[in-house]
């Protein structure tokens, strides 16, 4: 967390994206929604975090402010919980660029602009409840889906950019019913979860896309750099290669590489990718 001096009060606010909490999250997401610029995107996130509202000083009429005690016209009023601090717009932009980390740079041919980069690792909504189902959802990082998981959940994440209507596809790869995932569920899931509010399941995405990136980074040779592995071509033909190349051409084994878990698939493939390396390195 940071920490936030004012005057002789200290206050925290979050640091990275694992600390914020899932109401902040939400908050986040509706205000992304507006088009906010990047600088009030920030100021907004500082006063939610902070529980502050923040306005100019009334006007004081035929009265100079110079000779008020404590009154500046280029303050703002900063009001937390009962109370309220004087500050500049320059400590409040200060203050702000703590939470410059939401943001990633977009790098374009005339010029930079800014987005949303999540980094969400911790999952916000362990359980989720809609119309008396309970919904069970992943550990932090995906640490316990299982490769069948993460074969169908890059299939619809794939299609959900050409359609957002597969978005609730691919959450229901990862949030399902029953004590564990079911691919002949997904369809009546994907139905309930789209019963959600839009900006909760902006949110999941969030999460999904910063797992996707812990994964990039952790394993290059996998997924090629940071994106989340995007494959090109038919996703869901490569998620079926990538299944067999595991199972080693066996038939038998499918069943199980399917069922294991997703961390112990990308730990082989990995390890298969630094052999082949190695034998690249020694014919040279």
């Amino acid at each position: 967390m940071h920490i936030i001096q004012i005057n002789d009060d200290t206050f925290q606010v979050p640091s990275c994206w694992d600390e914020l909490t899932p109401k902040q999250l939400e908050y986040l997401a509706r205000i992304s929604q507006g088009n906010q610029p990047v600088e009030q995107l920030k100021i907004l996130m500082l006063l939610y975090c902070l529980g502050a509202r923040m306005k100019r000083p009334p006007k004081l009429r035929g009265v100079k402010p110079d000779t008020v005690v404590g009154h500046q016209s280029d303050r703002y009023a900063v009001r937390i919980r009962r109370k309220i601090y004087q500050l500049t717009a320059d400590e409040v932009l200060c203050m702000s660029d703590l939470f410059s980390w939401l943001l990633r740079v977009v790098k374009g041919k005339y010029q930079n602009t800014y987005c949303i980069g999540s980094m969400l690792a911790v999952n916000p909504y362990p359980h989720i409840h809609i119309r008396l189902r309970r919904f069970t959802g992943p550990e932090e990082c995906l640490f316990n889906i299982t490769f069948e998981q993460f074969m169908y959940l890059q299939t619809y994440l794939d299609a959900a950019a050409s359609d957002p209507q597969k978005l609730e596809y691919a959450l229901a790869c990862l949030w399902h019913t029953g004590q564990t995932f079911d691919i002949a569920r997904l369809e009546r899931d994907a139905r309930r979860l789209r019963r959600l509010p839009t900006i909760r399941k902006m949110v999941m995405y969030w999460f999904i896309l910063g797992c996707m990136e812990y994964w990039a980074a952790s394993y290059p040779r996998v997924f090629g750099g940071s994106g989340g592995g995007k494959v090109i071509g038919n996703v869901f033909d490569g998620q079926l290669r990538l299944l067999d190349s595991l199972a080693q051409h066996d038939m038998t084994k499918k069943e199980s590489v399917r069922k294991g878990l997703f961390v112990d698939a990308i730990y082989s493939m990995d390890e298969q990718l630094r052999i082949q390396e190695e034998m690249k390195e020694k014919m040279k």
